[in-house]
């Protein structure tokens, strides 16, 4: 295990409309309950130019950097970053791909074929969770994913769904005249649940749909005794109307900083043997 008190790590998660970059602060020793510390962070959009300027900045004032991690459900945009990788930010970041080398034991029928930010979550959520106790982890983004952790802390499957902007983007585009909603227009206000005009009924469709439908893959997939956990660009929305739910903004990325972080150390154990 590395002297050092800290070191900071850069993560990217890759997804489907947005690229999610974090610094992440992690401790020589990791304690239950705690997660890495979101130093900075930023968010591009896909096909938007990369922020490697802030990227850079980051570095110099970082008092221990180390390599960076990326993952994500983008692999076209995962080739793109790591195509324009300046050398100013180090070694090219180390890609996590191998579910078989991820710290969590995963009872699907095709463990590679998940989504590695699922599984991520799942890890992040693992130093969350009561010991005793199932979690279900909501990541509200392009799709909503609906997942569950056993009580012994194994990825088990879960649901998919289409996230809101997905749902309003189908709306509007496989409809003749119903207009564009914006989540960010579904975030100003809770919708009424009657809409008194189009845009209103949308909203509140949109809104009031993907809550019922988390509320009801939560409980048929855990019951009453999980821990939740929401996190994702929507997830701020849910988690009003889920009083149990602890919203967590960066679980995707703390998953792969403690990834990364833990082969790290492995490394450094095998080191000084």
């Amino acid at each position: 295990m590395t002297t050092d008190a800290f070191r900071q790590h850069l993560a990217i998660d890759v997804g489907n409309t947005r690229i999610k970059f974090g610094l992440f602060a992690v401790s020589s020793v990791q304690e239950h309950g705690v997660l890495p510390e979101c130093v900075q962070r930023t968010v591009a959009l896909n096909g938007d130019p990369l922020p490697w300027e802030l990227l850079n900045s980051w570095k110099v004032m970082s008092t221990n950097w180390q390599s960076a991690v990326i993952a994500g459900s983008n692999p076209e945009g995962v080739k793109r970053l790591q195509a324009n990788w300046p050398e100013s930010l180090g070694p090219m970041p180390q890609h996590i791909t191998n579910t078989a080398e991820l710290s969590l034991a995963i009872l699907v029928d095709e463990p590679r074929r998940v989504g590695i930010d699922r599984l991520l979550n799942a890890i992040a959520v693992n130093e969350l969770r009561d010991p005793q106790r199932p979690a279900v982890i909501v990541d509200s983004g392009t799709a909503t994913t609906v997942d569950l952790v056993t009580a012994d802390g194994a990825f088990a499957g879960g649901a998919i769904l289409p996230g809101l902007a997905l749902s309003a983007k189908a709306l509007h585009e496989y409809t003749a005249l119903l207009p564009l909603i914006s989540v960010t227009e579904l975030g100003q206000e809770t919708p009424d649940v009657i809409g008194l005009n189009t845009r209103a009924a949308i909203r509140s469709g949109l809104f009031w749909g993907q809550l019922g439908a988390v509320k009801e893959l939560i409980e048929r997939e855990a019951g009453p005794n999980a821990d939740i956990f929401i996190t994702g660009g929507g997830g701020a929305l849910l988690t009003t109307y889920l009083p149990r739910a602890r919203f967590e903004s960066h679980l995707p990325l703390q998953g792969l900083v403690l990834t990364v972080a833990s082969h790290y150390d492995h490394g450094m154990s095998r080191g000084s043997e």
